[in-house]
């Protein structure tokens, strides 16, 4: 598990359950020609890089790990920030597919 600091103290955070939780990765906000792309008109498009994985119920490894890119979905992730960095915690069933 990666260690995230907040401030002088570092933590580690370790998703409960069949949980991921994800780097999300930015997406440009201005167009090339200088166009300034509102957060509502951007493409729907999550995509990021895992800090930390759950288990399954039963106590075996879900197939990801600390540093997979993924492609990520649904609608009932939970977004929190750290030192400024931005993190979510998603459903392992709304994750789409892991980017090589």
């Amino acid at each position: 598990m990666q260690k995230l600091s907040e401030g002088d103290r570092l933590m580690e955070i370790i998703p409960i359950g069949e949980r991921v939780l994800i780097r999300p990765i930015r997406r440009e906000e201005v167009t090339k020609s200088g166009i300034y792309i509102p957060e509502s008109a951007r493409e729907g498009r999550k995509e990021g890089s895992v800090v930390a994985v759950g288990e399954r119920d039963d106590g075996s490894s879900l197939p990801l790990s600390p540093g997979d890119r993924v492609l990520y979905g649904g609608y009932t992730s939970d977004t929190f920030e750290i030192d400024s960095e931005t993190y979510v915690f998603v459903p392992y069933k709304d994750i789409l597919a892991k980017i090589r």
